[in-house]
């Protein structure tokens, strides 16, 4: 307090907390300190967000000695809960409720995702759910009167995936906000979280993994997750299944009926159907089934025959390899090869008939331009187009085309050219593949045919899902609807 810019940023933090604009002359120490006391003052429970703000400015010690002088004159209110642990009943059912989540609620989102929102809160890490929830019922209530967890109880309900048990959760947190007379903090809270989760570029979306068994046999496991809500980055995973490559699509369209109904019922912004853009349908393939044509796996129609699946919906490709590494260097190149198209656009690093022969000289030029974003290359079906895959996707590449046929001739790759030019942010790649996909199933004539061969590695690094490793023995029991 002894200076007028020290004032001013402890004003700046106390009006955050209180919601409210608070305004320093900044010439008299004493006349400044009564405004910030009197406007704390003025709002309910403001004196404990007070100290608060002294303890976050000035330390433990001063913030002890202002609470003692609180409470020596003020009795606790009757419509406020006090600060601390919450009631027992409310930790038992919390503590059943938990239990029953089971391993459904990843631990370390949960921790990551309440630690940005606590204030002044360092919270541990590798704790189970139950044991971080442990740890925050006895630290005391965040400013606008909500107890830490009560905030994780709320995380985990938007984290959890099956249906009953985030409601259960949610459940909880809203009774305990009611009777607390706290319902509207938390609303508040809510919609920030809202607003600040919500990407335009997120889709509805199919993610579906898929890997051989690796056994001699011909089975593959596929592991499909269920993204029902645009604008925001939550799969859920469904029940993987053990088929063929030749079955994939029957399973797939299995999937993709469950998923037609959540995304009429799915929460969000309500749009034109012809602003609607597509779902997505996502394939995580290893690199020897980047070449397999998912774009034109069958669907069946009632009355009609199957028509090809990339004519309904937008088919990408991405790693299967790549999604499960945990080298941290290729992860971070991933990242910034993305974030630099996002910002700069579409750069791309060509492959021609020549870069066969020079296929190290062509990685080394790779590696050293960072700002190429995307390669435009042959079929990886022979061995130096699909070592050049491999590059391209440990150097970070997330955007790569090529034409399914074999050679990538130059009049086709035009097309590509005239593709990526036609859209003003990479975002809205996708969209015009899917486009090209469709006027080739209309007019199979002429340059838009590659539309029935194209294929269309879009690898976002920020849209991840958890795929872990399972012994397709596991998985005897479940079979691809036929």
């Amino acid at each position: 307090m002894q200076d007028g810019s020290g004032r001013e940023q402890f004003a700046v933090v106390l009006g955050d907390q209180l919601h409210q604009h608070i305004d320093l002359r900044g010439v008299r120490l004493r006349e400044d300190v009564v405004t910030l006391v009197r406007t704390a003052l003025s709002v309910p429970g403001g004196e404990r967000v007070l100290a608060w703000v002294v303890d976050v400015c000035e330390g433990a010690g001063a913030a002890a000695d202002l609470r003692a002088v609180v409470d020596s004159v003020t009795a606790p209110s009757a419509t406020m809960p006090p600060p601390g642990p919450l009631s027992g009943y409310d930790e038992s059912t919390a503590h059943a409720l938990l239990n029953a989540v089971g391993d459904e609620v990843p631990a370390i989102r949960l921790r990551d995702e309440l630690a940005e929102e606590l204030l002044g809160v360092d919270l541990p890490v590798g704790r189970t759910v139950e044991q971080l929830f442990t740890y925050v019922v006895e630290l005391n209530v965040q400013p606008d009167g909500l107890p830490p967890a009560v905030l994780l109880i709320d995380y985990a309900a938007r984290l959890v995936g099956v249906a009953e048990h985030r409601k259960a959760l949610s459940d909880w947190v809203e009774a305990w906000a009611r009777h607390g007379g706290l319902l509207e903090p938390l609303e508040r809270r809510r919609a920030r979280r809202a607003a600040a989760a919500y990407d335009p570029e997120i889709p509805r979306c199919l993610v579906v993994a898929v890997e051989p068994a690796r056994d001699g046999s011909d089975e593959i496991v596929v592991r499909p997750w269920l993204n029902t809500t645009p604008g925001r980055w939550q799969p859920q995973p469904g029940e993987p299944v053990t088929t063929t490559l030749d079955r994939l699509g029957p399973a797939v369209e299995h999937v993709l009926r469950q998923g037609a109904r959540l995304w009429a019922l799915a929460p969000g912004p309500k749009q034109d159907d012809r602003d609607q853009p597509p779902p997505y349908i996502e394939f995580v393939l290893p690199y020897d089934l980047l070449n397999h044509d998912v774009a034109r796996l069958r669907l069946g129609t009632s009355g009609g025959n199957p028509l090809p699946l990339g004519l309904k919906y937008g088919v990408h490709l991405r790693s299967l390899d790549r999604m499960r590494t945990d080298d941290v260097l290729v992860m971070d190149q991933w990242r910034e090869r993305w974030r630099t198209m996002r910002q700069h656009g579409i750069s791309v690093h060509s492959w021609g008939e020549l870069d066969a022969q020079r296929l190290d000289d062509w990685q080394v030029s790779l590696a050293e331009e960072l700002g190429r974003t995307a390669v435009v290359l042959d079929a990886p079906v022979k061995p130096p187009a699909l070592k050049a895959l491999k590059a391209a996707i440990a150097e970070g590449i997330g955007l790569a085309v090529w034409d399914r046929r074999g050679v990538f001739f130059d009049e086709r790759r035009e097309v590509v050219t005239a593709v990526f030019a036609s859209v003003p942010t990479p975002a809205q790649v996708p969209m015009a593949v899917h486009r090209l996909r469709r006027k080739a199933e209309a007019n199979p004539q002429g340059p838009l045919l590659l539309g029935r061969h194209i294929a269309f590695f879009w690898d976002d690094p920020t849209r991840l899902v958890d795929i872990q490793t399972t012994d397709p023995g596991d998985l005897a029991s479940e079979e691809a609807p036929a």
